[in-house]
């Protein structure tokens, strides 16, 4: 049976996105989203991110898309921002840990 935090999880996951310089966070920011995460609304979520923390919205590529829903967690760097940008990377990480099965094609052992 799931816990209430489990439920609550699923129903509002939530997006910590951070601004790195160096090994430092520069900004933070907190998105909860309106319902189920859905890869395909990827890039309106980073929209309303990045709008929250006043910064530029950087291309979205695939990898990014395959990293956030199959390890938690993507990195945006310098160079895939378009206006100039005063921090290292972006980094954006699913804190709920409701993440889809790695494909069967995955190999952990390389």
């Amino acid at each position: 049976m799931a816990t209430s935090r489990e439920l609550k999880a699923k129903v509002f996951p939530r997006i910590w996105a951070k601004t790195m310089k160096g090994d430092k966070i520069t900004r933070d920011f907190m998105y909860t989203l309106d319902g189920p995460f859905e890869e395909d609304r990827l890039f309106e979520y980073v929209c309303a991110i990045t709008h929250g923390m006043d910064i530029p919205t950087p291309i979205i590529l695939k990898s990014h898309t395959y990293n956030f829903v199959h390890f938690n967690i993507c990195k945006f760097l310098k160079s895939e921002f378009i206006d100039e940008v005063d921090f290292d990377y972006l980094s954006l990480e699913n804190t709920t840990g409701t993440i889809k099965p790695l494909p069967r094609y995955f190999n952990e052992n390389g």
